[in-house]
């Protein structure tokens, strides 16, 4: 056999037998890496695939990262959804230390300074106060401590911040520059707040918060749809299938609002809906013969007034 001859055959050898190591170690289901410099002519290396392991909190725990740092560990829990972070501890992070932060012991508040804004969180209440604006959160701050423990996702927002949730690591990523949201009296359209407060006082005044985040969800639900007016003005007004609202044509809508039904403006104002679909509601005592409880499919009751879709 002559050399050329030999050298196809050496070739042919060589790559017959690394075709079947590669098809190997693809059978084992790892990764195979060649490289020149470190394995010799003709044969195969196969690297083991390094898998990173991802560290998860305790049980009932949830890691927060504030712009790649770790943030209390061992303090912020989730439930229901809902990641609660020390107050006080996490306005001092997102600031570098910045904010001055003072506790109310008298009237159950925490508060935050920081850029001529104020950030304050109540016990009870499920909404955080900035600089004009009300953040809900959808859990009601609770003293854990010496700390008022709060929904990340609003007191975040107090401060200009994006949040973002990884489920498969119960992790929490805090990132961007603090900075005091924008006002209220910039945010707010101020129409809007002054007859949107008065129909959530006037029909559910002595109600809890989510009655009258409720009603407030109603005139929205009825904003957007085609079946209504498409302002908050119109829809409290509407006579198209007769009085909707009667607090507009009793007088009572034009009372001073109350404090907490201004809030709640405001909050759904932020865009909060307690339901997408409920678009009449009645007192709970006549939930089963008022027009809505005999025409329309019933969706749920808050305290003294009952929603139908």
């Amino acid at each position: 056999m002559n050399e050329e001859k030999m050298k196809k055959v050496v070739r042919r050898a060589l790559t017959s037998a690394l075709l079947v190591s590669l098809s190997a170690a693809m059978t084992l289901g790892v990764d195979a890496s060649f490289s020149t410099a470190a394995a010799p002519a003709g044969s195969v290396q196969v690297m083991e695939e390094k898998r990173e392991e991802v560290e998860l909190p305790p049980p009932g725990g949830v890691s927060v990262f504030i712009n790649g740092g770790s943030f209390e560990r061992e303090r912020c829990v989730v439930s229901d959804g809902v990641t609660r972070v020390p107050f006080g501890a996490f306005c001092r992070a997102v600031t570098g230390g910045e904010a001055v932060v003072s506790w109310d012991k008298k009237h159950r508040v925490q508060s935050a300074e920081f850029g001529g804004m104020t950030v304050t969180a109540k016990v009870g209440d499920a909404y955080i106060e900035a600089n004009g604006r009300v953040l809900y959160g959808g859990y009601e701050s609770r003293v854990d401590g010496e700390e008022l423990m709060v929904a990340v996702r609003p007191l975040a927002k107090a401060f200009s911040l994006d949040v973002e949730w990884i489920d498969a690591e119960m992790r929490v990523n805090v990132s961007g520059k603090a900075a005091p949201v924008l006002s209220g009296n910039d945010f707010y359209d101020k129409d809007e707040l002054f007859w949107l407060s008065r129909i959530i006082s006037a029909e559910a005044r002595g109600e809890p918060m989510e009655g009258k985040l409720a009603v407030g969800t109603v005139v929205y639900n009825r904003v957007d749809s085609s079946m209504y007016p498409d302002t908050v003005y119109g829809v409290i007004f509407d006579m198209k299938h007769g009085i909707q609202f009667t607090p507009a044509y009793s007088g009572s809508v034009y009372r001073e609002p109350t404090a907490e039904s201004v809030k709640a403006a405001k909050i759904c104002m932020e865009g909060f809906r307690t339901r997408d679909d409920i678009l009449f509601f009645c007192a709970s005592s006549i939930r089963k013969t008022c027009w809505a409880g005999r025409n329309r499919p019933y969706i749920m009751t808050i305290a003294n007034a009952s929603f139908f879709a």
